[in-house]
């Protein structure tokens, strides 16, 4: 590598460059300056796989945010003026324990991989009813009528939203999750639009949780609800905001998981003949698809205490960005890293995190991945991409495609 190329303060993660292809960018972060502080931005910026790893699962480095580690913005504001600092002061996955193992042991249950594999025909029976509905168009943008409709549908269906308001949970889902990256904090814009879409997503599972409280039915709220009212001390805002949480953590990174994967399979015909030929090689290829090109780039943390990573002096009250879209192809720890390889033993990947905040609903992502892919390898044998290049969203946390048009 030519050392002509400096490592970028501050590093840009909105640039269009950025955003088409991060990776190189995490190359050279990761030769330079694995362990970066970000003058301007304030932050350590972290894109090997040890370092992210071992503070991933260093309960040392908190999850829960100080009103002084805030933005510009929300400082201005109290929690009960302001629904997005409101909630997401509530987000189990912003909570360090005792708070997070109580909030999670709530719905822990609901989660497990038995549990899981209890949907995987009802989840097999929402995917091939998607493809009916499209199969004799010949063409589909994926993201809308696949990708989007199946998780957000299973998780809908387990908290107990009415199906008929799926669209309501898309137009709230997008502008909430884009105030959650790298830099939303900062732009009064994304701020705005978001605080409105989860103040309205918040009015409107309060009358769906005071329901479940008179009739109770078998989905995640009506637990919650009543979790709640056995004193195991689940406010109202948190059984609220965990329910906002739930239901967009378990589909938009789905949604990006399978539109990942699509492209990744159908730009590299070798590996997709590989599947086709060895399906049992499914849950490899769904493992590898999370590493290459993940779902979830980044996650954060907060020094909790004065330490020190790779010389560098951390102090407390720091903030981090863990760049596991980095680290899952650092090459000490995968061969190759940058080939789309479904048959890689090496899958020691940290989209689904690690640790006490390893993703809730990983098994759930993984066999509707697994559902998803298969159905469609099924149904729509040639499936092919209508144009070789695409466009990514401008959300550097969450990656995934704006449209993935697909014939057949």
């Amino acid at each position: 590598m030519s050392q002509a190329v400096k490592l970028c303060d501050p590093l840009n993660p909105m640039t269009d460059e950025f955003i088409q292809d991060p990776y190189p960018f995490y190359q050279r972060m990761r030769e330079q300056d694995p362990v970066f502080w970000g003058d301007k931005s304030k932050q350590w910026l972290l894109t090997r796989w040890d370092d992210c790893n071992s503070v991933i699962r260093d309960i040392s480095f908190g999850k829960k945010f100080q009103p002084a580690q805030r933005s510009w913005f929300t400082k201005m504001l109290k929690p009960e003026h302001f629904p997005l600092l409101g909630a997401s002061t509530h987000f189990m996955l912003r909570q360090d324990p005792p708070d997070h193992t109580r909030l999670r042991g709530l719905v822990n249950k609901a989660f497990t991989p038995k549990m899981i594999e209890q949907l995987r025909p009802h989840i097999e029976t929402i995917s091939n009813r998607l493809i009916d509905q499209v199969a004799s168009v010949g063409e589909m943008n994926l993201m809308t009528e696949f990708a989007f409709p199946l998780p957000v549908t299973v998780i809908s269906e387990m908290l107990g939203v009415p199906p008929q308001d799926l669209h309501k949970i898309k137009n709230w889902s997008t502008p909430i999750t884009f105030a959650f990256d790298l830099g939303g904090g900062m732009d009064l814009g994304k701020l705005l639009a978001a605080n409105k879409a989860i103040g309205e997503f918040i009015e409107y599972l309060r009358p769906i949780a005071n329901d479940r409280r008179k009739n109770p039915k078998d989905d995640l709220i009506s637990a919650l609800v009543q979790a709640e009212e056995e004193g195991n001390k689940l406010t109202e805002d948190e059984l609220l905001a965990n329910c906002v949480l739930l239901l967009l953590a378990g589909h938009e990174t789905t949604v990006n998981l399978i539109g990942n994967g699509v492209h990744a399979l159908l730009s590299h015909p070798d590996q997709l003949a590989l599947l086709k030929e060895k399906p049992e090689l499914m849950p490899q290829a769904v493992d590898e698809i999370l590493r290459w090109n993940s779902s979830v780039q980044l996650v954060r943390r907060v020094v909790m205490e004065d330490t020190e990573l790779r010389g560098k002096k951390l102090k407390k009250g720091d903030l981090m960005v863990l760049f596991v879209g980095a680290a899952n192809r650092d090459p000490e720890m995968f061969s190759d890293p940058d080939k789309f390889d479904i048959t890689r033993k090496d899958s020691k990947y940290l989209s689904f995190g690690a640790g006490i905040h390893h993703c809730l609903g990983w098994s759930l992502a993984k066999t509707e991945g697994e559902i998803a892919f298969a159905t469609l390898l099924k149904r729509l044998p040639n499936l092919k991409l209508k144009n070789d290049r695409v466009q990514f969203r401008p959300h550097p946390a969450l990656r995934g495609l704006k449209e993935l048009w697909v014939t057949y």
